[in-house]
């Protein structure tokens, strides 16, 4: 039966507009198992008709580097592409509107507004750009002349009409608007300022929006408090989805704990993932978990509160430590979260008994079910803003409706605090036609490579890199978890090398400056290292070494452009060694623990990029170093020390010829304290990176 059969369906959106790609994605990337079964056929998701996930290029830009004049797209400084606060206005907004008079009062300085000195002010996420009845281009209707949009005094321009019908009604606007003044509990007070973006913003007057653009990391975070604005729900059915998934995700702990403990019947796991299913492919109908907009406001706002269409906080009914604290986005991103870590866990066992029995339903359906958590929980992004990287979540933004190609970028600028394009400080003035994906996209690259030299690189691409471009993040970079006991974006790296770009033929490549040193003798220190007297009885059978490869060596996606993929087509015998690393349920070379299949890995990739590059260099860069913490172990402990280097190998024979990224690698040069000595481990000053090291040699050179 329908978990959610009692409520009326949402109706569905027109898809007349989707792409003949996109439309293919939404509709059948998850029907990948057949059944044939008549006994037994789920029911195909509902949010991914209602609601569909964005489908875009991720690379393979039709794009003529050399004919581009890229000398009138300005490079930005550290300065000009960070947020820092404007001069004049500091970290306040430009407007605001005062929710008693619905009048939106302009910034004056002494952050004065109207007759208010520095106001405490709310803000609210949601979704209506698809909804607006006067988008550029779009079919002017006849029973919707008479829609208004929300009456706003002190602006001359026009506040977008929403579409009633599709969306919300300009009542139920006015509501929402309304209720942010009050407080959400005994705790909290009430306000009379709201930053409201059609209220707050010319959406017509290019330098003012891309201005404002450029500020929402300081907008949000100065609110006093921020909601989320889910239209699709009412109270209590919004209560219901939440709960539901709450005790799902309990259960789902409960059947992984018990599972360890003593034989659990599989089958148990419909008992949980079934609900889990039901209730996030309800939530996920609603808008806001397709609006790249709203995929920033959430990372900005973790703390935000949840509302329903009637715009009044709800209240988790389940029992939990803060079940009678209104409902935060936070605390949905924990569920989900939680969720998440069994469903990966689950996957590969659930794999082998589909194998074993291929027509049984009950099989089937478990297999299903867990596939269609996973990816619906990594495409609507839950897990990644709970991880609190934003690198996990750029991934995400490739999933993520935008209007306008250039916003992906915009749009999700502010997780990283970076101002660019025209919405940087000092080129609002510029054309915005200057700019586009392409050379914004760099510009994100180049920011993130010169502020965060080590996390920038911690990302495997799930598509190959076109030619020059590898040495930046794109939308189809994931963040793959290390084998440590820290989360990666909460390690405090010391960088030990430097990065920058270079134009070459009108593109830009990346540049490192810092020390090399070969592959292979780096891997004759990991293997040495278990052997060492002093650690064999700490480490156990875990490698020091955990390597993480692009796209560029997984079967699946070989391609004759990528000029790694045609070495290992020409190589298959080496590839093979590869294949057979890989254990049942593992698709990718990331997912391969610290073991003695990392050193196969090792010795697999030496011998590959020796024979099929004709003794082209396998390298290491160190990018630098960081001491893993276990957050909760005893306080005094010593800790596990790291290096983390970038594997290159030379795109030509030439001297000259620029670097290929293969993919990262982390390694372990202390345990505890231990290190290694000079007679259990061969060159143990590669293995920890000494000073005077002769293996570590300095270049300066181009990667791509």
């Amino acid at each position: 039966m329908d978990e959610f059969a009692e409520y009326p369906e949402t109706p569905p959106i027109d898809q007349s507009n989707l792409a003949a790609e996109e439309e293919f994605f939404v509709l059948g990337r998850l029907a990948k198992l057949e059944i044939d079964s008549p006994h037994d056929t789920p029911d195909a998701l509902k949010s991914y008709k209602h609601n569909p996930i964005a489908s875009i290029p991720l690379s393979t830009y039709d794009f003529n580097h050399a004919a581009y004049n890229n000398d009138i797209v300005p490079d930005l400084s550290i300065q000009e592409h960070c947020s820092l606060p404007d001069e004049d206005i500091g970290r306040w907004p430009r407007r605001l509107l005062h929710i008693p008079s619905m009048t939106s009062l302009e910034w004056q300085p002494g952050n004065i507004y109207g007759d208010h000195v520095a106001p405490a002010y709310s803000a609210v996420s949601y979704t209506w750009g698809r909804y607006d009845l006067d988008i550029p281009g779009a079919k002017r209707q006849k029973k919707y002349k008479n829609v208004k949009g929300v009456g706003i005094m002190g602006i001359d321009w026009p506040v977008p009409r929403i579409n009633p019908d599709q969306h919300f009604h300009v009542d139920r606007f006015y509501n929402l608007i309304k209720q942010t003044c009050k407080p959400v509990d005994d705790a909290d007070c009430s306000t009379d300022f709201l930053w409201l973006d059609v209220a707050c913003i010319d959406q017509n007057n290019g330098p003012q929006k891309m201005a404002e653009i450029g500020r929402q990391a300081v907008i949000f975070q100065g609110a006093h408090r921020v909601f989320i604005w889910l239209t699709t729900f009412r109270a209590d059915k919004l209560t219901y989805v939440i709960d539901t998934l709450a005790q799902s995700s309990d259960a789902a702990v409960s059947f992984a704990k018990a599972k360890k403990q003593a034989s659990f019947p599989p089958s148990d796991m419909i008992a949980w993932s079934g609900p889990a299913r039901a209730s996030l492919d309800e939530l996920f109908i609603d808008p806001w978990f397709s609006s790249l907009w709203t995929l920033q406001e959430a990372f900005l706002c973790h703390t935000a509160y949840l509302v329903p269409l009637e715009a009044s906080p709800i209240y988790q009914h389940a029992q939990h430590e803060w079940s009678h604290t209104p409902v935060t986005l936070g605390a949905l991103c924990s569920i989900a979260a939680t969720l998440n870590e069994v469903v990966d866990r689950e996957q590969p066992s659930a794999l082998e008994r589909w194998k074993a029995d291929r027509n049984n339903p009950n099989v089937i359906r478990q297999l299903k079910y867990l596939q269609e958590l996973s990816w619906m929980l990594m495409q609507r992004g839950l897990p990644a803003l709970a991880s609190r990287n934003p690198m996990a979540l750029y991934n995400v933004a490739q999933y993520r409706r935008t209007r306008n190609d250039k916003d992906r970028v915009y749009g999700i600028q502010q997780i990283f605090n970076f101002r660019l394009g025209a919405s940087s400080r000092g080129y609002q003035e510029m054309d915005p036609n200057v700019f586009n994906r392409f050379n914004l996209e760099n510009q994100l690259g180049a920011a993130l490579v010169e502020h965060y030299p080590v996390a920038s690189q911690l990302h495997n691409f799930q598509q190959p890199a076109d030619k020059g471009s590898g040495w930046r993040i794109n939308a189809s970079s994931t963040v793959p978890r290390l084998q440590i006991k820290s989360s990666i974006w909460r390690l405090d790296f010391r960088a030990r090398c430097t990065f920058s770009t270079k134009k070459i033929s009108g593109q830009q490549w990346g540049v490192f400056d810092g020390r090399i040193c070969d592959l292979a003798q780096l891997a004759d220190s990991w293997r040495s290292f278990g052997y060492s007297s002093q650690t064999e009885s700490i480490i156990e059978a875990r490698s020091p070494q955990q390597i993480l490869l692009d796209t560029a060596f997984q079967e699946s996606y070989r391609d004759e452009g990528a000029l790694v993929f045609t070495a290992v087509k020409r190589h298959t015998y080496i590839n093979d060694d590869l294949n057979g690393l890989l254990l049942s349920g593992e698709n990718n070379y990331q997912l391969i623990p610290r073991g003695e299949r990392q050193h196969c890995l090792t010795s697999a990739l030496i011998r590959l990029i020796g024979r099929a590059f004709e003794g082209a260099p396998l390298v290491v860069l160190l990018l630098g170093s960081f001491a893993d913490v276990d957050k909760g172990g005893p306080s005094g402990e010593p800790n596990d020390k790291y290096h983390v280097g970038l594997i290159l190998t030379r795109l030509g024979t030439e001297a000259k010829a620029p670097w290929k990224r293969l993919g990262f690698c982390i390694w372990q040069y202390e345990y505890n304290g231990v290190i290694p000595n000079s007679d259990a481990c061969l060159h143990p000053d590669l293995l920890g990176y000494e000073d005077q090291s002769t293996g570590w040699k300095h270049l300066s050179d181009v990667f791509g």
